[in-house]
C-alpha cells in the first residue's frame, strides 16, 4: 500500500490517526475505570435480587408462593418455577452475562449457566440450585442488561465519525488554497497564461497568493518586453542585412566569385541565426492547447521523407497503429529538428521507433555519432551551448535547436531525454503522456 502523495490526503491522513488513537485511549480508559466497575455493580446487584427471589421463594409456605410469583412479575418481571427440563444455550453471550453468571456462582457456591427462553427472545432463563431443588427464573433483557453497555460504542462511532469529517474539513479548507497555486504554477511554468489567486484566507495563505500573483505579473511583462526588444533587434538587424544582401548582388559581374559566394553565406547564416534567435524568445506555445488526433506513423513517416538524403540511411520500420491527441505544429517542429540533428551529428545511420499503449507514447530516434559526454548532457539544452568536440562548428548550427525543442516540450507537458548509447551514438527520447 503506498502512502498518498498529496498534501491533503497526507496531513488527512496523519490527523485522522492521531485523533481516532486518541478516541480509542479515551474508550480504553471510560471502559476500564467506569463501564467495568459500573457492570460489575449492575451484575452483582441483579445476582442479588435473583438469588434472593429464589431463597425466599423456597422458604415460604407453599400456599403463598403463588402471590409471591405474582409480586415478582409486577415489580421486577422475573418469573420463577421449578423445572428439571436442560437450559436452550445461548446464541450471543454478552459480557455482562458473563459478570452475571460468576456473581451467581459467588452467591450460591455452584456452578451457574444463563441461557435463552425458548418462547421469548427477549428473556433469559438461569437454574438456580435452592434447597434440593432447580429452580428456573426467567427474567427480562432491557430489565437486566444495562443499556449503557452500548452506549460506549455508539459514542466512540460517532465521535469518530464527527473527528474523520471536521479532519477533512479543516484540512480541505487548508490545502485548496495551496492545491490552486501548484496548478496555477505548473501551468505558468509551462508557458500558460494564468488567472491570478484568490486572495483570500489565512494570512499567510493570502500573502502567498499575492507574491505570486506579483511574480507571474512580472515575469509576464518581462516575456512580453523581451519579446518586443528582441523583435525591434531582429528587425533592425535584417535592415541593413538585406541592403548588404542587394548590394552583393547589384556587384559588378568581374568581381571575384569565390569571396560573393562567402558572403552570401555569411549574409544567409546571419539571417538563419536572427530567425533562431527570434524564434526561442517568442511565446512559442501560442498553439499548446489546439490539439488534435494525429496518426503517429503517418506524421513520423511524413518527416522522415523530408530529411532523408542520399548520403544517410534512415531505419525506420511502421507498425501498429498510434493514435495520440496531441499539438502536431509542436511534435512535427520538436522531431524535424532533433531527426536533423541526429542525421547532421549522428553518423550515417539513423533510427527511429516508437512505442504506444493507453498511458504513455515514446518516441525514439538513435544515432551512431560520437554521443556526448556525461557532464553535459544537461548543458546542450541551453541556449548557444555547442560541444566543441562533437559538434562541430563548421558543420553550422547556432545552438539554439535544442533549446527551442525543450521549450516546445516543455510548453505541451512531453517529456525530452538524452542518454548515451552502450555501443557508441545518442539516443534520444519524447515521452508523451495520453
Amino acid at each position: 500500500m503506498r502512502f498518498p502523495s498529496t498534501l491533503f490526503a497526507r496531513t488527512a491522513l496523519t490527523l485522522a490517526i492521531a485523533f481516532l488513537l486518541l478516541l480509542l485511549l479515551s474508550a480504553f480508559i471510560f471502559n476500564r475505570f467506569l463501564m467495568q466497575p459500573i457492570a460489575r455493580q449492575a451484575s452483582d446487584d441483579a445476582a442479588a435480587l435473583l438469588v434472593l427471589s429464589a431463597q425466599t421463594w423456597a422458604e415460604l409456605p407453599p400456599d403463598t408462593r403463588l402471590d409471591f410469583e405474582d409480586e415478582l412479575i409486577l415489580s421486577h418481571g422475573i418469573t420463577l418455577q421449578q423445572t428439571d427440563q436442560p437450559l436452550t444455550p445461548l446464541t450471543t453471550k454478552l459480557r455482562y452475562l458473563t459478570l452475571l453468571e460468576q456473581a451467581l456462582e459467588y452467591r450460591i457456591g455452584a456452578p451457574v449457566k444463563i441461557g435463552e427462553d425458548p418462547i421469548s427472545a427477549n428473556e433469559y432463563e438461569v437454574d438456580l440450585p435452592i434447597a434440593g431443588r432447580i429452580l428456573r427464573m426467567s427474567f427480562p433483557r432491557e430489565r437486566f442488561i444495562p443499556p449503557k453497555q452500548f452506549a460506549l460504542l455508539w459514542l466512540i462511532l460517532a465521535l469518530a465519525l464527527a473527528t474523520l469529517l471536521t479532519t477533512l474539513l479543516l484540512v480541505r479548507h487548508l490545502t485548496r488554497p495551496l492545491a490552486k497555486l501548484s496548478a496555477a504554477t505548473v501551468k505558468f511554468g509551462r508557458g500558460g497564461s494564468t488567472e491570478p489567486l484568490t486572495e483570500s484566507g489565512p494570512q499567510e495563505l493570502k500573502m502567498l497568493a499575492r507574491s505570486f500573483n506579483q511574480m507571474t505579473s512580472e515575469l509576464d511583462e518581462l516575456l512580453t518586453n523581451r519579446t518586443t526588444l528582441l523583435a525591434g533587434i531582429s528587425h533592425d538587424l535584417r535592415t541593413p542585412i538585406a541592403r548588404l544582401t542587394l548590394a552583393l548582388e547589384m556587384l559588378p559581374q568581374k568581381s571575384d566569385a569565390e569571396l560573393m559566394e562567402r558572403m552570401r553565406r555569411d549574409l544567409k547564416e546571419m539571417d538563419q541565426l536572427i530567425a533562431r534567435t527570434l524564434e526561442l524568445a517568442r511565446n512559442i506555445d501560442d498553439h499548446a492547447q489546439e490539439t488534435e488526433e494525429v496518426e503517429l506513423p503517418e506524421l513520423l513517416d511524413g518527416i522522415i521523407a523530408e530529411q532523408i538524403t542520399t548520403a544517410t540511411k534512415i531505419l525506420w520500420q511502421p507498425n501498429e497503429s498510434c493514435l495520440i491527441q496531441v499539438n502536431s505544429i509542436a511534435l512535427r517542429r520538436v522531431l524535424a529538428n532533433l531527426l536533423e540533428n541526429a542525421l547532421r551529428y549522428g553518423g550515417d545511420l539513423v533510427q527511429v521507433r516508437y512505442q504506444c499503449n493507453s498511458h504513455m507514447t515514446t518516441i525514439e530516434i538513435l544515432d551512431n555519432g560520437s554521443g556526448i559526454p556525461d557532464d553535459q548532457i544537461k548543458t546542450v539544452f541551453q541556449p548557444f551551448y555547442r560541444l566543441e568536440a562533437s559538434r562541430n562548428t563548421a558543420t553550422g548550427g547556432s545552438g539554439l535547436g535544442l533549446a527551442i525543442v525543450q521549450q516546445l516540450c516543455h510548453s505541451n507537458g512531453w517529456q525530452i531525454s538524452l542518454d548515451n548509447r552502450k555501443k557508441g551514438g545518442l539516443i534520444t527520447s519524447i515521452e508523451i503522456p495520453a
